[in-house]
């Protein structure tokens, strides 16, 4: 199988990324709600969410030479999407340490960031075959979903955390769940890359569901 061991790794930052992040979330958020409760919850939830910066740049860079022979602009954008999300999680997090402000619905700009690097990989594993056609489908809808929220909450239309608002993360969070599990326990499927094929709007290929 080709990328075996890139594909257990992209599985296991993806399953730790997610949860490192909803923790050091929560524990920021508990900190800001009720700061007379100490700087050490800060402090790890800063850190936790280092931790997801560190691993979402990882999937990019160790997807890269996955996703590069079947689309190299595209890939490369995947790479600049999750560097970038990196950057403003580290930023973020120095803020908090920095100030003890909160900045308010900062997770909408990571979001964004998820969001749009999310379609990217999508669309790549999509064409490329790398996935069953329905999760790399999942995927598209999933992150297409996301970013439609992060939009209607920075309008003011709805909350994404509470709500009716969380349904905005349901279809995107099923792929960041059952997306590593495959990779962990099948991997990638082989295929034969049509050169660049996703980056120049090429057939899709040719797999079976």
């Amino acid at each position: 199988m080709p990328y075996r061991k890139t594909a257990v790794l992209v599985g296991l930052l993806f399953l730790s990324s997610t949860l490192t992040f909803a923790l050091g979330s929560s524990l920021v958020g508990d900190y800001f709600s009720d700061p007379d409760s100490g700087e050490g919850g800060l402090l790890v939830g800063v850190l936790l969410e280092g931790y997801t910066a560190f691993a979402v740049a990882g999937i990019g860079v160790a997807l890269f030479p996955v996703l590069k022979p079947h689309g190299r602009r595209l890939s490369a954008w995947y790479l600049i999407l999750r560097c970038a999300e990196c950057a403003a999680i580290v930023a973020v997090g120095c803020y908090f340490l920095a100030s003890k402000n909160e900045l308010t619905d900062y997770a909408l700009l990571v979001y964004a960031f998820s969001g749009a690097g999310g379609l990217a990989l999508s669309y790549l594993l999509l064409c490329a075959g790398l996935v069953a056609r329905w999760l790399s489908v999942l995927g598209l809808v999933g992150y297409a979903v996301l970013l439609a929220g992060v939009g209607s909450d920075l309008l003011g239309l709805v909350d994404i955390n509470s709500g009716a608002g969380v349904l905005f993360y349901v279809p995107g969070g099923l792929f960041e769940v059952l997306l590593p599990l495959l990779l962990i326990f099948k991997g990638f499927r082989p295929v034969v890359p049509a050169p660049d094929a996703c980056g120049r709007g090429g057939r899709l290929a040719s797999f079976s569901m």
